[in-house]
């Protein structure tokens, strides 16, 4: 419905499960594709993400490492069962935490290179939960970040 609605088309219907659109005026049509992606857990909300989403963005409390193999699965039989191709699907994970003597950017580094080689995902989303967000901010990006690539670099080249 929401792609819809962005189209441009005029007097759009749209009839879903839950939702209709009967004659609706549509826009303002967005300059450019709109991706959609979800944040979601459950099977119902993996199902849409595989179905329709453009990306899936779970967070790492909620999603811990050890269940990405089982909800990867999920999104990727929907979009299967969609005709889609489980790797059209963007996957960036949303990381919280600090970087300093408790878990350093070499940690950082190692620790996001083992989610994107062993468990799928394409980016991240640093949340920093220490009160110098800027300085966390930038020691992800200058040192894990970078670090990062190379590894991934040298895991993919074999």
């Amino acid at each position: 419905m929401i792609r819809k609605v962005w189209s441009g088309e005029r007097n759009s219907r749209f009839e879903g499960e839950h939702y209709h659109l009967r004659g609706a005026q549509t826009g303002p049509e967005p300059a450019h594709r709109v991706g959609i992606w979800l944040g979601v857990g459950g099977p119902r909300g993996l199902a849409l993400a595989g179905g329709a989403a453009d990306g899936w963005l779970p967070s790492s409390p909620w999603a811990p490492p050890e269940r990405l193999p089982e909800l990867h699965a999920r999104i990727d039989e929907a979009a299967m069962e969609a005709g889609r191709k489980p790797s059209d699907i963007r996957r960036v994970y949303n990381v919280a935490g600090s970087i300093g003597p408790g878990r350093t950017a070499a940690q950082w580094a190692a620790e996001l290179t083992d989610l994107v080689v062993g468990f799928g995902m394409d980016s991240f989303v640093f949340w920093a939960e220490d009160d110098d967000q800027e300085r966390q901010v930038h020691l992800f990006a200058e040192e894990v970040v970078p670090e990062v690539r190379r590894q991934v670099a040298m895991e993919r080249q074999g």
